[in-house]
């Protein structure tokens, strides 16, 4: 069979380890290679490969390794590459990417010494801020006319107290000093009194 090519058709789901590492191989890495649904170990490590991870690696569920490391591989990680939920070892590191971990999912099973030798790489599980981090985590702005709102609020009150304790004072200084005006109301009051004592006495 030596020298012959050949065209794997319906075994392909039947491969469960690939082991590429340690060549020469370059270029984009082949979109077809996500065909292998019953994948298990996938070592591409310690070659030239660039460009992006495929998007469609999501489709290989059966994953429990997968090795990227020391290619020049760049661009973003993928967000499919958290939807592998079987994964228990993964190794990016050593390569061109950039841009936000996509931090969720299987993903966050993961540490820093998966995505190392990125510079290019930022947010959790690394120590490196992504641009606008520092923003979302500064703490409230604080309100510069607090104190000024507290100082109306407390002339606000005393206002309203000292009309409370006033309301029963004016009657009484002026009654004192106006004594027509005192006999006027004590003679209302009386009539008043009188009348509502009638009424009553005439309902019964």
């Amino acid at each position: 069979m030596e020298g012959q090519i050949l065209t794997y058709t319906k075994t392909l789901s039947l491969v469960t380890s690939l082991d590429l590492s340690g060549n020469n191989l370059n270029g984009d890495i082949p979109e077809e290679i996500t065909n292998l649904l019953g994948l298990v170990v996938l070592n591409l490590s310690q070659n030239h490969f660039s460009g992006h991870i495929p998007i469609s690696i999501s489709n290989m569920g059966q994953l429990l390794s997968l090795d990227l490391s020391s290619n020049r591989l760049w661009g973003p990680i993928p967000v499919s590459l958290s939807s592998l939920s079987f994964l228990g070892y993964l190794n990016l590191c050593n390569n061109g990417f950039s841009g936000m971990i996509p931090y969720t999912g299987h993903i966050m099973a993961f540490d820093e010494s998966s995505f190392a030798g990125n510079p290019g790489l930022c947010g959790a599980p690394l120590a490196v801020n992504c641009p606008g981090d520092d923003e979302l985590n500064k703490g409230p702005v604080v309100n510069e006319n607090h104190d000024d709102g507290n100082f109306i609020d407390k002339w606000f009150y005393l206002s309203v107290g000292l009309g409370l304790a006033a309301g029963p004072l004016v009657p009484y200084v002026m009654f004192a000093m106006r004594r027509p005006w005192r006999d006027a109301y004590f003679r209302f009051m009386d009539s008043f009194v009188e009348r509502i004592s009638w009424f009553g006495t005439y309902r019964s």
